[in-house]
């Protein structure tokens, strides 16, 4: 027999269901001791999940943080439908070529780079409080349209830091609008020619649709505008690559939109110093093969006005451009009673002086990244600053 026997009693009920309660509370905080470290799955605030299969968006990480859809986040990258590689590739003194399309080698020039920004800065200060600066550095179809595969070789370089380290050359008084992420998201459309070196005017449309954003005011849709197409456009790839045959068989189409107002007029100067009166869109059906891209503005020239009767609010800018420019003006129509537009290759005179004069608000620089690489144009848009 026990000699504890005599001593042993039955657990009341009530310390039971207590002992119970308290074993049941120490396995509820042992589990949320371990799962205390890891967060739940798609509910990553610094990177929010991007969209993948047939639901995925070109340049949408669909993060519902921002307003527009783009990511903002430094640990993701916009997603963008892929470009394969496809044709026979060949290299010419500044184009590569891949089958039927040309590209424009490029290479960041940061020295050029900085001056370009200062000219650009020194406009913006001399103009802060009486014109609102903007500056729309236009990449090349090589940091766009080109095959994936091709991007990281010496004769490509990154675009897209290109842009962005020009942008923070910019000071306080310019606003920057930057076209990259804007051109990549519809890197697969229409958006660039494949045998010459300018972007289309659908390109050029996705870059307005930028600067309205940056000045606050609605782009006009794109299917609003009455349209014509001009085939058979063999531009300046065509002509670096020896009249490739390839391109010659698979010639551009030059699409053009009409600004909405039909009264608007356009008016330029010659290389005679004479006033001319052209066309915003000027019809270029039996033009040769490689002056289509002249349909935009009635092509390169010192200057050249825009009137648009049908806005009479007395708003007014000035564009600072070279042939890129030509394609994206016309868009700019139907928001200002009056656009100057200025070639700073041949106009001269000082522009800050000419906004002063002319009671301008807005001086637009749209220049695309071959221009603010090279010396000697760089030097010519110092000359009118």
């Amino acid at each position: 027999m026990s000699r504890y026997r005599g001593h042993r009693r039955g657990v009341p009920p009530l310390m039971l269901l207590i002992a119970l309660v308290v074993a049941i509370a120490a396995v509820v905080l042992i589990v949320i001791n371990l799962g205390k470290d890891k967060k739940p799955a798609n509910d990553d605030a610094d990177t929010p999940p991007i969209t993948s299969g047939n639901d995925a968006q070109p340049g949408n990480t669909d993060d519902p943080n921002t307003a527009d859809g783009n990511n903002t986040s430094d640990d993701v990258t916009p997603t963008y439908q892929k470009i394969e590689l496809k044709g026979e590739e060949q290299q010419y003194d500044a184009v590569y070529r891949v089958g039927d399309a040309g590209y424009e080698m490029y290479t960041y020039v940061d020295s050029t780079a900085k001056k370009y920004a200062d000219n650009v800065n020194a406009v913006a200060d001399a103009l802060a409080g009486k014109a609102t600066v903007y500056m729309l550095p236009i990449p090349l179809s090589s940091g766009i349209s080109l095959p994936d595969e091709l991007y990281g070789k010496d004769i490509f370089a990154d675009q897209k830091d290109a842009e962005q380290k020009i942008i923070g050359y910019m000071n306080g008084n310019v606003k920057s609008v930057a076209l990259y992420d804007a051109l990549m998201a519809h890197r697969t459309e229409y958006v660039y020619f494949r045998t010459d070196h300018h972007w289309t005017a659908t390109g050029a449309y996705y870059a307005y649709e930028q600067f309205c954003k940056a000045k606050g005011i609605t782009p006009t849709p794109l299917s609003s505008y009455t349209v014509d197409e001009y085939d058979g456009f063999l531009g300046t790839f065509y002509r670096d690559s020896n009249q490739n045959a390839e391109m010659a068989a698979n010639p551009d189409k030059v699409v053009a939109y009409h600004p909405l107002s039909t009264e608007a007029t356009l008016d330029y100067v010659d290389n005679n110093g004479q006033t001319l009166r052209g066309k915003i869109i000027y019809d270029e059906s039996d033009a040769p093969a490689s002056l289509k891209y002249g349909t935009f503005i009635t092509g390169d020239n010192s200057y050249s006005v825009i009137n648009n009767p049908d806005v009479t609010d007395g708003s007014s800018c000035v564009v600072v451009k070279e042939s890129f420019g030509n394609a994206f003006v016309p868009f700019l129509t139907d928001h200002y009673q009056t656009i100057h537009v200025i070639d700073y290759r041949y106009w001269k005179g000082s522009l800050s002086q000419f906004v002063t004069d002319n009671n301008v608000q807005d001086v637009l620089f749209v220049n695309n990244l071959s221009a603010i690489r090279s010396t000697a144009l760089v030097g010519y848009l110092h000359g009118i600053v």
